[in-house]
């Protein structure tokens, strides 16, 4: 069975990255789940290619990190015992 072409048409974009296409396959998967006959399988199958869509239009933001050193363990004021810390209260 050929497929339709609007559904190779949005599998082309999300295989080619175009961002034109890209954009027409976004609105394109919103119009279908919006279509007050669509059934739920219908509606879940556009959402997830929506989701497919979406991510290759907006990578997620990769977070920088930078290289720590460890902490030493003494490592001047306020390293020493505090006084009465380790006497229990009384009350």
């Amino acid at each position: 069975m050929p497929q339709v072409s609007e559904v190779a048409r949005v599998e082309a974009a999300i295989k080619n990255k175009g961002v034109k296409e890209l954009e027409w396959s976004l609105w394109y998967c919103r119009m279908r789940q919006s279509v007050a006959s669509a059934r739920p399988a219908d509606v879940r199958y556009w959402r997830a290619v929506e989701e497919q869509v979406q991510s290759i239009l907006v990578p997620p933001v990769e977070t920088t990190v930078y290289p720590t050193r460890k902490k030493k363990a003494n490592r001047g004021l306020g390293s020493g015992r505090v006084l009465g810390e380790d006497v229990p209260e009384q009350g």
